[in-house]
């Protein structure tokens, strides 16, 4: 049919005509006019419903029904919906919003926004008639309870910008129709059971900005077609089961700031093309099987503040130009098989709260550089071939809240500069060949809650100052040469519950605190000189 059949004038007045034919003749003017209204106002809203068809579904009245339809289909419709009713505008419906759209002459009203986050919708999205919604351009429906799959129909949305179904129970594939959204800015599939394989068409979607499915099950390679997504700033496409290589044609995506591929299954060397992402700021490819060098081009990401490359198989040395990143707040890089020393242009990493190098193969000395990153909270370098003593400079992160050097080849004493760190937590000197005393200055670690110095050479007293200690929960000092008496109040702050001082040389009574430390789990004295009767202390 013809516009000018359905939706013009001449439709209106063949109706009247055929509608006046059968009624018997009217002579009043008044009932004229009264019957004529009455017949006038259902042709006007069939000439409404019949424009919309004609107009793509511009009719307020027809989206109404479909949004009604979609709830009449969910399992105990949430409260959010009650206001959903027959007699009410859905402009007036939480969770929907309506916009005035240009349309010849005249602004109806249509939907544009369905934002229906945490509302317990209990349904499928496949009830719901997308192409009665043409207009729309905003989904949120986080975290409900949707089921089933993501429907094909869904490509009828052409004007919809932004999608958001992350924590429900989608299932089957994501559907290669989604590519047919050439306005979307905004994908968010994450927190599903979706699998099957990322499709191709994605590539199409050339105005997206975040592209984030995230814990689904989808698998595959990651499509070259994503390269296509210039505009993209968020890429997160972790925690899955993806293989393959990452595709060089990611290099393209010049304007991406978050990366992030972690957990999955990609392997190959990290390509040397993700230099050009000069504006990303977080790059996330850890627990993946990456292998090969760390590509020199990364340290071209100079506003860069977080890098996680840990948990793949990254062999080589550090790149000693990792140092011209100077806006990095976290460098992890552990559980590697990365070897050669630490580059002192570490050291010009100031603004730096994290440096994660354990597990690897590095040897060498811990590097006096190390002493200038005075934001740093946590530095792990256990698990490594270290050598060499532990630099005093060390004293100087007072902001240190954990510092792990276990399982290294550590000799020398340990500095009482160690005892600035007055926000110290955690301190592992374990399994290394450190020989000497224990500094009297570890009496000022008020916040230390787990001391570990098992497993060296030391010898002489234990400083009385640990029974000042009162944060204490867990004390190992087994396996050296320590003698002397336990200071009495070694659990004074009620908190100690692992106590290892086995192997040591120390005599003198039991402290008389631990029979009343009843946070005590574990206690390990054995191979040692102490006196006493054991069942009046426990």
């Amino acid at each position: 049919m013809t516009s000018s059949k359905t939706c013009g004038p001449g439709f209106v007045l063949t109706t009247i005509q055929q509608t006046l034919q059968p009624l018997p003749a009217v002579t009043s003017p008044w009932a004229k006019s009264h019957v004529l209204r009455l017949l006038l106002v259902p042709c006007l809203l069939l000439l409404q419903e019949a424009c919309a068809a004609r107009h793509g579904g511009i009719s307020l009245r027809s989206q109404h029904m479909a949004l009604l339809h979609w709830k009449a289909t969910l399992a105990t419709p949430p409260l959010q919906m009650s206001s959903w009713q027959e007699n009410t505008s859905p402009c007036n419906w939480t969770g929907i919003m309506c916009t005035a759209v240009p349309h010849g002459r005249r602004m109806p009203w249509v939907v544009t926004n369905i934002s229906l986050p945490d509302a317990g919708i209990r349904g499928q999205l496949g009830e719901l008639n997308f192409s009665a919604l043409p207009f729309l351009a905003y989904i949120d429906l986080t975290n409900n309870s949707l089921h089933g799959a993501l429907p094909p129909s869904i490509n009828s949305l052409s004007a919809l910008s932004v999608l958001k179904l992350p924590y429900n129970q989608l299932t089957g594939k994501i559907p290669h129709e989604i590519g047919d959204l050439q306005s979307l800015r905004w994908l968010d599939l994450s927190f599903n059971r979706l699998a099957r394989h990322i499709p191709p068409s994605l590539g199409n979607l050339t105005m997206l900005t975040n592209l984030t499915i995230h814990q689904t099950m989808v698998s595959g390679p990651i499509p070259e077609e994503i390269g296509r997504l210039v505009n993209l700033q968020i890429l997160q496409l972790s925690n899955n089961t993806l293989s393959g290589m990452i595709p060089k044609t990611l290099g393209n995506l010049t304007q991406l700031y978050h990366l992030d591929l972690f957990s999955n299954q990609l392997s190959g060397p990290i390509p040397q093309v993700l230099g050009r992402l000069v504006h990303l700021q977080i790059l996330i490819l850890c627990k993946n099987d990456f292998s090969g060098p760390i590509p020199i081009s990364i340290t071209n990401l100079t506003k860069m503040n977080t890098l996680y490359l840990n948990e793949n198989q990254i062999t080589g040395p550090l790149p000693p130009e990792l140092g011209t990143l100077d806006m990095l707040n976290i460098l992890k890089l552990e559980k590697n098989q990365m070897t050669g020393s630490i580059p002192l242009e570490l050291g010009n990493l100031t603004m730096l709260n994290s440096l994660y190098l354990y597990t690897n193969q590095i040897t060498g000395p811990i590097p006096l550089e190390l002493g200038y990153l005075l934001n740093l909270q946590d530095l792990e370098l256990d698990d490594n071939q270290i050598s060499g003593s532990i630099p005093g400079i060390i004293g100087n992160l007072t902001k240190l809240v954990q510092l792990s050097l276990s399982e290294n080849q550590i000799t020398g004493f340990i500095p009482q500069e160690i005892g600035n760190l007055m926000n110290l937590q955690y301190l592992y000197l374990d399994l290394n060949q450190i020989s000497g005393s224990i500094p009297k200055t570890f009496g000022k670690l008020q916040s230390m809650q787990l001391l570990s110095i098992s497993d060296n050479k030391l010898s002489g007293s234990l400083p009385q100052e640990f029974g000042d200690l009162t944060n204490l929960v867990r004390l190992g000092l087994k396996n050296n040469s320590l003698q002397g008496p336990l200071p009495a109040n070694i659990c004074s702050g009620g908190r100690l519950q692992l106590l290892e001082v086995a192997r040591n040389m120390f005599n003198g009574p039991i402290p008389s605190s631990l029979k009343t430390c009843t946070s005590l789990v574990e206690i390990s004295l054995a191979k040692n000189q102490l006196t006493g009767d054991i069942s009046q202390h426990f």
